[in-house]
């Protein structure tokens, strides 16, 4: 059983780390809109096929927060239990990212470029994951 690593470079936790698979530095704003768009393509999808919303209903309708944000919810504790992260840790990270987001006075850009991971323990360990070249 291959346990989760913590070899971050440059004081990092993750980033950098050899033993783990990384999204490219500048990469992951990508992948977050590739995420973003197969969940709104499901609901959207399910919405038309299920007969609830008309195909132009479907296409144009706002879609549910409240259903986005448990996707997102599940989807990431599903990946921390696939890779053996703890689920205190990804909530408490994933808890002071949104904090952040909430009182971004800024860009968007600017208040997501990096995240802090808030370590397990009983010295909290805070560090951050940058978001290279974007």
């Amino acid at each position: 059983m291959q346990t989760l690593t913590r070899n971050g470079t440059d004081g990092r936790v993750y980033g950098g780390d050899c033993d783990l698979i990384h999204i490219a530095d500048g990469k992951r704003t990508a992948a977050g809109m590739l995420a973003a768009n197969f969940i709104e393509g499901q609901m959207r999808e399910n919405a038309e096929r299920s007969g609830a919303r008309s195909p132009r209903e479907a296409e144009t309708q706002l879609l549910c927060p409240g259903c986005y944000m448990i996707v997102l919810v599940n989807a990431a504790a599903e990946l921390a239990a696939r890779n053996r992260q703890p689920l205190s840790e990804l909530g408490r990270t994933m808890a002071a990212a949104f904090t952040k987001l909430a009182d971004c006075e800024t860009s968007l850009e600017a208040c997501i470029e990096e995240i802090q991971i808030i370590l397990d323990g009983d010295d909290v360990a805070v560090c951050s994951l940058l978001e290279d070249g974007e």
